[in-house]
């Protein structure tokens, strides 16, 4: 067991480092677009940025575990609210909360993200619910789109835009885009082997593939998340922080989760786990609402309540088990 933990977590570390690189090709290949066209290739760095739960929930609901994905999804929205974001108050001071996100943007994520559970009531995930997820989705990119707000990618490419003095040559291009095909095809394929080292553990400690994705691949999948987030603030930027997870969170609960429903229909049943994930989802929301409603930010010590609140999370799924 102990060697597929290392290889699950070696996997996770790949998946991250060839998710950056698929990114980066991509940005490389788009700063000739012009800006009208700037706002869709924002929509696919964003994606990107969800890449790893993408593919791990696709090869998870094709090998007929979709509960794997549930479990990753659940618990990457609930680790980008909780560790994520506050790891980034940590290290920026303070997270201010700036424009329409705690007016509007913040109760439509909060929506979005609750309406797998809600559409989950009757124990099922169908394929109707996928579609209304979808539906979800697809409105929610295109007031994004018409609001503008792809806040971290866009004043990337944005930065790219200003900065290249020269068009990229055809050879040049064709060695962006085969950088990019590469590198999401070895994604896809860390993606088969983690969710296939992810059974075994679970076979192996005798838990529920749920909760292995909740507590394992969680962690590592959201790491992309950590990263952006990390750098805006250490980069004096942590007002962009929100748009990038709130993007991803939304991402998670709807065209992710309508990913798993389409290719594989499951059922959603009531265990202590999947109980107690929903009841700390619901906290951490609640949380960071009562932390910047008033004061329009997220300061240092709410960020380590955050990250406490996690830990708290973690300890007691590991409790449940016994």
């Amino acid at each position: 067991m102990l060697a597929n933990l290392v290889i699950i977590a070696a996997l996770i570390v790949l998946m991250v480092v060839f998710t950056g690189l698929a990114i980066s090709q991509f940005e490389k290949i788009s700063h000739e677009l012009r800006i009208k066209k700037l706002m869709l290739a924002s929509v696919v760095v964003g994606l990107l940025t969800s890449l790893p739960e993408i593919l791990v929930a696709i090869t998870s609901s094709a090998s007929g575990s979709p509960q794997i994905s549930l479990g990753d999804l659940m618990g990457a929205n609930i680790a980008n609210l909780s560790w994520v974001v506050g790891g980034a108050a940590i290290v920026g001071r303070t997270i201010p909360v700036v424009g329409e996100y705690i007016r509007e943007d913040l109760w439509v994520t909060m929506v979005l993200v609750l309406a797998p559970f809600i559409l989950m009531a009757d124990g099922d995930l169908s394929r109707f619910d996928g579609f209304v997820l979808l539906l979800g989705y697809l409105l929610y990119l295109a007031d994004m789109i018409k609001k503008g707000r792809f806040d971290i990618k866009q004043s990337k490419m944005e930065g790219r835009l200003l900065h290249v003095k020269h068009k990229l040559k055809l050879k040049e291009k064709l060695t962006h885009i085969f950088g990019l095909c590469v590198a999401l095809a070895l994604v896809a394929v860390f993606s088969a082997e983690l969710v296939r080292r992810a059974v075994a553990v679970s076979l192996t400690l005798g838990v529920s593939e749920f909760w292995v994705g909740l507590i394992v691949l969680a962690v590592g999948t959201t790491l992309p998340e950590l990263v952006v987030s990390l750098e805006a603030a250490m980069n004096r930027k942590a007002s962009l922080v929100l748009g990038n997870l709130f993007g991803s969170m939304v991402v998670n609960s709807t065209l992710i989760m309508a990913l798993v429903a389409f290719i594989h229909p499951t059922k959603f049943e009531e265990t202590a786990q999947k109980g107690l994930a929903g009841l700390f989802l619901v906290l951490i929301l609640g949380l960071f609402w009562l932390f910047t409603a008033t004061k329009k930010r997220l300061d240092r010590w709410e960020g380590v309540v955050l990250v406490g609140v996690y830990l708290m999370f973690l300890g007691l799924q590991f409790l449940v088990l016994r």
